[in-house]
């Protein structure tokens, strides 16, 4: 298999409500919307933007879809299993490392990212919540972000003032800014990052 090194890649984390979404969709329209105009994206050395997308990574994680552990970690409340929201809360948060076998027989040090990765790893956030939606690690991404100077970008669904005072503080702070629509976002992204639109060769279009 062969190893892209991306140590140089522009990164961002997609950061927003899955458990409680009042759409329904765990998160996945908006980030599914923004992963895609943003793969079309290169930087000014050709290199693409790395999208941490959590809706694509939990599994890997915690090896099951996040509708299915959601429903699990509930359970476990309900039942006083503590141990249990404590043991996948970590994977979640701080992801994993174990060793693996190569064909040859040799060891191999695997490291899955957590969530709090996601954040530190990234060069930016972009964010999005709506009415309705019930947030929690978004606060403590958002907080980790102004920690770490990271802006935090937000596609604004609401009025400002509806949302929490303490996360506007962390977005200001964090040199972030609030955005009307995905299309303005992007619009500001490609010329503070200097991003450019690959080329479509024909066959695209095939």
């Amino acid at each position: 298999m062969e190893n892209n090194i991306i140590n140089n890649w522009l990164k961002c984390y997609l950061v927003g409500p899955m458990e409680e979404v009042a759409n329904g969709d765990g998160g996945r329209g908006w980030r599914d919307r923004i992963s895609e105009s943003l793969g079309e994206r290169v930087d000014e050395n050709g290199n693409p933007i790395y999208r941490f997308n959590p809706c694509e990574e939990e599994q890997s994680k915690i090896g099951m879809e996040q509708e299915t552990f959601h429903k699990k970690v509930k359970g476990w409340l309900a039942s006083g299993n503590n141990d249990k929201v404590a043991e996948f809360g970590g994977l979640i948060w701080n992801g994993k490392t174990y060793i693996e076998k190569t064909e040859g027989g040799k060891a191999r040090l695997v490291k899955i990212m957590g969530d709090i990765d996601y954040v530190v790893n990234s060069d930016f956030i972009i964010a999005r919540m709506e009415k309705g939606d019930v947030p929690c690690g978004t606060f403590g991404e958002a907080c980790i972000a102004l920690e770490h100077n990271i802006p935090i970008y937000v596609i604004q669904t609401m009025a400002r003032t509806d949302y929490p005072g303490s996360f506007v503080q962390f977005v200001y702070a964090s040199n972030g800014e609030f955005f009307n629509t995905e299309t303005e976002l992007l619009e500001f992204l490609d010329k503070k990052y200097k991003l450019k639109k690959k080329k479509r060769s024909k066959l695209d279009n095939a």
